[in-house]
């Protein structure tokens, strides 16, 4: 029964107050590896996360966690009209957020390292927005989002969220979010073929 609800809202058969849905589930980490490799279960409620350590600045928060020695993930939330429109993704050399690390990336239109409610929903927010398989791009950025940095690359994949007000016209905010970042040291093959 279950199924068949899911399958009915997914079809914009029955309407619903929430937009909730699962995407999957991966996990990495190898013991033959020699680069170094991190992954981060990243879970937020709101302008809070689970087990990470947050700063409030006004209406916004600073969510970091420390990937590896002189590199840590930063999570900035934009608040919108009733709640977190999006989360933005960086990585520092510092706790703090200072040092900001820049993409090797160009930047043609939307950063992937933005995880907003509004790439989940049509443009309208009447129903939700087909995702793509495969990476996204900056004018779909999808569920996984990879970015690459001189000497790491960087994948947010989006595992779950719930968005709430998914009425006609109305702004989407996330209710919950759980995102996988994987951070991947580059090699010097990597870097060469850069």
């Amino acid at each position: 029964m279950m199924v068949s609800l899911l399958f009915a809202s997914a079809a914009g058969l029955c309407r619903a107050d929430n937009d909730a849905r699962i995407i999957g589930r991966i996990g990495e980490n190898w013991p033959t590896d020699s680069l170094r490799k991190a992954s981060l279960y990243m879970v937020f409620n709101g302008n809070k996360a689970e087990e990470l350590p947050a700063v409030s600045a006004g209406n916004e928060t600073r969510i970091y966690s420390k990937v590896w020695d002189n590199l840590y993930v930063q999570v900035n939330t934009v608040t919108g009209d009733n709640g977190v429109a999006s989360y933005k993704f960086s990585f520092s050399t510092d706790e703090a957020g200072e040092d900001t690390l820049a993409s090797t990336d160009t930047q043609d239109g939307p950063s992937l390292l933005e995880v907003a409610a509004t790439d989940f929903r049509s443009d309208d927010n009447f129903s939700n927005r087909p995702l793509k398989p495969g990476p996204g791009t900056p004018s779909d950025r999808g569920a996984l989002r990879v970015i690459h940095y001189k000497n790491f690359s960087a994948i947010i994949r989006v595992l779950e969220f719930n968005i709430g007000d998914v009425n006609l016209n109305k702004k989407p905010y996330f209710k919950s979010l759980s995102v996988l970042v994987r951070v991947k040291e580059k090699g010097t093959d990597d870097k060469a073929a850069e």
